[in-house]
């Protein structure tokens, strides 16, 4: 049997997988999540996608040594395209950027179910990723930010109510649940984001450009930071 130990940012995931549910793998690369779900009796069984013929070859190996042909499906598909989802399930987007990410939920049919669960872990586009959410009527039902491979990661489970909302644009970037919660991991991405934000906001004012939309984002960030918020 293969080394399956889940990155931080993985088992976050896996620890919101509903119990026997079935999955949906997007962007499966070796297929470890699956393969960790049902050594643990979670799901009861899966579909593996990816859009890239060798990731999807290293899972088809890894899942034959795993002893799970049976359970676990490969799919070579671009998000969820030509594949059929079938409620209840929860499906798992990993390590994509947040507008990858809404394409690939837009585009898939039977996604806006009650019985469907979301599990997110977007790269980047989060303040692009919440707005959709918001507008399309997709409640956020938990998330935070999880420190994984030396660095920090937003994670988000969402599932369709059909009911719009809104949030402000701190909580669309950084996540309302994220914000109430500060988790040590949290602040401490917070903390970086400010760094970013002031070598940004010192650059502007050197080349004498506006910087009123940093200022109050960088205003948001230290409120936070000092528990204000």
């Amino acid at each position: 049997m293969q080394d399956n130990k889940l990155s931080n940012r993985l088992l976050w995931i896996a620890d919101r997988v509903r119990k026997d549910t079935f999955l949906y793998d997007v962007g499966t690369d070796h297929a470890k999540l699956p393969v960790y779900l049902l050594d643990n009796g979670q799901i009861t069984g899966a579909v593996a996608s990816d859009i890239h013929k060798g990731p999807l070859e290293k899972a088809k190996i890894f899942v034959g040594v795993s002893g799970y042909n049976d359970k676990i499906e490969l799919a070579l598909a671009d998000g969820l395209s030509g594949i059929e989802v079938k409620a209840p399930c929860d499906i798992a987007i990993c390590g994509m950027g947040g507008e990858t990410i809404i394409g690939i939920i837009s585009a898939a049919e039977g996604v806006k179910n009650s019985g469907v669960r979301l599990l997110l872990q977007p790269m980047t586009d989060f303040t692009a990723l919440r707005s959709f959410f918001c507008e399309n009527g997709f409640a956020i039902i938990d998330e935070d930010v999880v420190y994984s491979d030396n660095r920090e990661y937003q994670c988000i489970v969402a599932q369709y109510t059909g009911e719009k909302y809104t949030l402000t644009d701190v909580e669309k970037e950084l996540g309302k649940m994220c914000i109430e919660k500060r988790s040590a991991a949290f602040l401490q991405y917070v903390g970086r984001r400010k760094q970013s934000l002031g070598v940004c906001i010192e650059g502007k004012k050197r080349a004498e450009l506006d910087t009123s939309s940093e200022d109050a984002l960088l205003y948001e960030y230290n409120r936070i930071l000092e528990g204000e918020q």
